[in-house]
């Protein structure tokens, strides 16, 4: 190898390594506060970056009833005192990000941040927000896969 690919090598490896360093809410990390996260990350471009496996879902659905998202929206998702979250009508919208900012932000939080609420669903009372109860980024993301996995197909 030259001295210069040598060179080049190692400023791409520090470069790296620096990166890293100062980025810790990269894609596929899933260590931050979901505050953190929805703080870090422009509108529209949260992803859910779990690979969703048989384990996850149900590691998302044990959260989902320990939060007690089941007394609102029903323990099959079904809706109670909340909207269902197996119909295809959203309040918000259905994708990763508004998902992940209605959790943790709450209905209030999200409108705050700009989102605007259909007229789809009529059954829907304001939502909290569950960033101090679910502050593991991960956490929700694996509830968010159980809410998919109940969607009607």
């Amino acid at each position: 190898m030259s001295t210069s690919t040598a060179i080049r090598l190692s400023i791409l490896i520090v470069s790296a390594v620096i990166s890293a360093a100062l980025s810790p809410l990269q894609s596929g990390d899933t260590t931050s506060t979901s505050l953190q996260r929805v703080t870090a990350t422009e509108k529209g471009k949260l992803t859910n970056p779990l690979t969703i496996t048989p384990q996850i879902i149900a590691e998302g659905q044990s959260l989902y009833q320990a939060k007690t998202c089941g007394a609102c929206h029903g323990s099959n998702g079904g809706g109670i005192h909340c909207p269902s979250l197996i119909n295809s009508e959203w309040i918000y919208d259905g994708d990763d990000d508004t998902l992940f900012r209605l959790i943790a932000l709450g209905s209030s939080g999200l409108e705050t941040a700009g989102y605007k609420r259909s007229d789809k669903e009529k059954h829907a009372g304001p939502m909290p927000g569950f960033a101090e109860a679910i502050p593991n980024e991960g956490d929700i993301w694996k509830i968010i896969a159980y809410i998919r996995s109940l969607e009607p197909k």
